[in-house]
């Protein structure tokens, strides 16, 4: 099985200078403009976009992750990955949307340029396991930047779902003395991630 983010297939398809400037974005920006694109469904493709139509969502979704950029506040209280999302997400919005009503000129339904069937589009389930997987990948990512004991701890509490009282039992620790150390690993992950693994955790 390919559990590998979608993005990751998607990143060397793009032309070498969307890779570049997408490089040089911060990296909550980044994940902001992979999670973005990865909402619009890019496997459902126009008809007058059959050829490129991945890089039309990219270019649209960096040129919203500058402008966030140039645009970004930290003193409001909100992340930069979460602000970004926010900007590049409406830009997207109302491109897709007028792209979309032109193609609707053409055909009733996004049809399948070699069949022309109509597109069979994922259900709402399909795509919230897509963003998990998202998730998941940064998160981990997110926890390899810190020391090998919170990377573990942050790893078995969160995507191994131990609790606390488990983890303190691995450890040879006090339940108290994994409790704050959780409560400085999330705080870190709220910085880096904008609250999202938690919010997602709630759900």
């Amino acid at each position: 099985m390919n559990n590998k983010p979608p993005y990751r297939k998607w990143s060397p398809r793009l032309l070498h200078d969307l890779q570049q400037v997408l490089c040089d974005l911060p990296e909550p920006l980044q994940w902001a403009v992979h999670r973005a694109v990865a909402r619009c469904q890019p496997q459902n493709i126009p008809r007058l976009y059959a050829n490129d139509w991945l890089e039309e969502l990219y270019h649209e979704a960096i040129v919203a992750a500058l402008e966030a950029q140039r645009r970004y506040d930290s003193s409001k209280g909100c992340s930069l990955y979460s602000w970004g999302l926010l900007v590049i997400g409406q830009r997207l919005q109302v491109f897709c949307n007028r792209v979309w009503d032109a193609a609707r000129h053409e055909c009733d339904y996004p049809c399948d340029e070699e069949t022309g069937e109509e597109i069979e589009f994922p259900d709402e389930r399909a795509l919230e396991q897509m963003e998990e997987g998202l998730l998941v990948c940064m998160v981990r990512e997110a926890l390899h930047e810190l020391d090998r004991l919170n990377e573990q701890i942050g790893l078995w509490y969160l995507l191994d779902e131990f609790s606390e009282r488990e983890i303190a039992e691995k450890l040879g620790k006090s339940k108290s003395w994994v409790h704050k150390r959780l409560e400085q690993i999330l705080g870190y992950l709220r910085s880096r991630l904008g609250g999202e693994w938690e919010n997602r955790r709630r759900e």
